[in-house]
């Protein structure tokens, strides 16, 4: 079990609970799932690259990648209906908490020029939404597995939450954010 799970569950439910005056434990605020996106741009057409782009992901996520198809013909970017353009990870329970752990002790800190994480990423309904530019911000991946650059969408939903109880609950996870 992940260091950051039990944290959750043994010191943060409880402070959860007696901050916001919570009586159910079922009604505190929980990281649902993490999300990775990772829009192909132009290397969808390339099926090496695209191959590529989908292993360092599944590097990342320690999770096979689904593909995801073009809903509509846009002749502007060259793409037609069914056309595979991004490609989408969902973590949830151990391997979640496993990544968001790798991510906040490991990652965010070896991204250039990091000064955290802005509040206003986070909606109404509590979820976070950030961009992370480059991969090669994650320790997992070897040299040769750095000859393609792309950046990729972080989605981490919380459950049973607003603005303020995520703030307070990833804060106190240890989550970077700018002061």
């Amino acid at each position: 079990m992940s260091s950051l799970k039990t944290r959750y569950q043994d010191n943060l439910q409880p402070e959860l609970m007696k901050e916001f005056g919570i009586a159910n434990i079922f009604a505190t605020p929980k990281i649902e799932k993490i999300t990775l996106n990772v829009g192909t741009g132009k290397n969808f057409r390339d099926v090496q690259k695209f191959e590529k782009v989908k292993s360092v992901l599944t590097t990342i996520a320690a999770q096979y990648p689904i593909s995801v198809a073009a809903k509509s013909s846009i002749a502007q970017f060259k793409t037609r209906q069914g056309m595979t353009i991004a490609l989408k990870v969902t973590l949830r329970g151990d391997r979640m908490y496993d990544f968001l752990d790798r991510l906040i002790s490991i990652a965010l800190p070896r991204t250039r020029d990091f000064q955290g994480i802005e509040s206003t990423k986070i909606d109404a309904k509590g979820n976070v939404n950030f961009g992370i530019k480059e991969q090669i911000i994650f320790p997992e991946l070897s040299n040769e597995e750095l000859g393609i650059n792309f950046g990729l969408q972080v989605n981490i939903t919380v459950s049973n939450s607003n603005k303020v109880k995520s703030l307070y609950l990833l804060k106190s996870m240890g989550f970077p954010f700018k002061q």
